[in-house]
């Protein structure tokens, strides 16, 4: 089991890290269930660009290289993309080859010469050389930039041999001239102690390495490993606004921005707009289908609401922050009633009638509970109504429905048995 570096002293604020990459663009088109359309996907990239965000990864899919042509058309024609936003194309081994010549097809070789890729599962086929034969392909079409995606499952700890594999996959890298490495939490399983035990060896010993962490949300850990990465060396970090990313998504690039603003933690590439990727993570909302999330931390649309009538711990301590206060029946006090009417002016007669304060608080506490009924009623309407909008996602077994349709299309000489086919399936 691998421990901390000798020496290795963690930084926690007043450092600076080269950027961040963003992975909302390609994780949400892969999580979205019903998928989503060019136009909101491109204004989503111009937002996120005008936030701060310079590397994003934009796509892995067969569709996706049109895609990129229409951003590197915004940025390179139009001019409405920064011209330092960095584009990836993200690939893996296992589906090289279609998405290769998707590449070489749709890209004039100045824009193949302007995007990274980013090439993943480099382990498949090692013993053939599939990696290197693969990147030797990507340049043969003119891709000059690439990175490298590590896969681990690494959790509590961080053991010897699979250090020792990723270890060896780094080698590969470095041998082809890949110094940009993502590492991968593949199913979400590290945890912040073994985070800071993996980013302090990877960048002890591969000092010529730019690292970042994929870190995936799975156990509610993403944003705190990914953090915990670059106080322990890593260079980059990553996320998706809202936290958009496969299976529970991941860390979400608004709660780091407003971190590294109270950390004094900086970019290279430049400063993060947290309100701007606040706005950013509402629009992948809609981008991507999703029901909005309330409660998000910092870009959830009601975590500025504060119940008034209760002890609030933030107005206690003298927090100062927006806040758009409320009441409920957990508030809802005759003292603070009173608080209030007097900051509004009221006649000092009306304050001083407990019975006209006591009048208030009911009418005000019948309100509520008819408000509640109306809510409870509409609530229960509009979460069947999401759990129905979802309901529709297509699932693996209409590869195989679809496929017996196609072959009763073409051979029609025996349709019955394709009819029974269907039923059985």
């Amino acid at each position: 089991m691998l421990t901390l570096p000798s020496g290795h002293q963690p930084r926690y604020s007043d450092f600076r890290i080269s950027g961040t990459s963003d992975e909302t663009l390609r994780e949400g088109g892969e999580r979205a269930p019903f998928g989503a359309d060019n136009k909101r996907k491109l204004r989503l990239v111009e937002a996120l660009t005008t936030a701060g965000i310079r590397d994003i990864d934009v796509g892995s899919g067969l569709s996706e290289a049109a895609f990129v042509r229409r951003i590197l058309d915004a940025k390179l024609l139009f001019n409405r993309i920064p011209e330092d936003a960095q584009f990836s194309f993200n690939l893996t081994l296992k589906t090289w080859e279609p998405l290769v010549e998707s590449l070489a097809e749709t890209l004039p070789p100045e824009y193949l010469a302007d995007i990274y890729v980013s090439v993943g599962m480099i382990e498949i086929d090692s013993d053939k050389k599939l990696f290197e034969r693969v990147v030797d392909r990507l340049r043969d079409i003119g891709i000059t930039k690439f990175r490298s995606s590590l896969l681990n499952a690494f959790a509590g700890t961080v053991d010897e041999g699979p250090y020792e594999h990723l270890m060896r996959q780094i080698e590969r890298c470095r041998r082809q001239g890949i110094s940009l490495i993502r590492i991968n939490d593949s199913v979400g399983t590290l945890l912040p102690h073994s985070t800071a035990v993996l980013a302090a060896n990877l960048v002890h010993d591969n000092p010529d390495f730019t690292f970042y962490l994929h870190g995936h949300n799975d156990s509610g850990l993403g944003t705190a490993n990914s953090l915990v990465s670059i106080c322990h060396g890593f260079q980059m970090i990553e996320g998706g606004v809202a936290g958009v990313g496969n299976r529970a998504g991941l860390p979400e690039l608004e709660s780091l921005s407003k971190i590294f603003d109270e950390n004094n933690i900086t970019l290279e590439s430049g400063p993060l707009d947290t309100a701007k990727l606040i706005d950013a993570a509402q629009l992948a909302e809609d981008t991507f289908l999703a029901s909005p999330d309330p409660y998000r931390a910092v870009s959830g649309f009601l975590v500025r609401d504060e119940n008034a009538g209760i002890v609030n711990v933030p107005d206690y301590l003298g927090v100062s922050r927006p806040v758009n206060y409320f009441l409920n029946q957990i508030g809802l006090f005759p003292g603070y009633i009173s608080q209030i009417l007097s900051e509004t002016g009221l006649p000092r007669e009306y304050l001083d009638d407990p019975e006209f304060i006591d009048g208030v608080y009911s009418r005000m506490s019948e309100r509520m509970e008819v408000l509640y009924r109306e809510k409870r009623a509409e609530f229960t309407r509009l979460n069947s109504r999401i759990k129905e909008f979802y309901a529709d996602i297509i699932r693996l077994d209409e590869v195989e429905l679809t496929a017996l349709e196609l072959m009763q299309e073409r051979d029609s000489t025996a349709p019955g048995i394709f009819a029974d086919a269907r039923k059985t399936a």
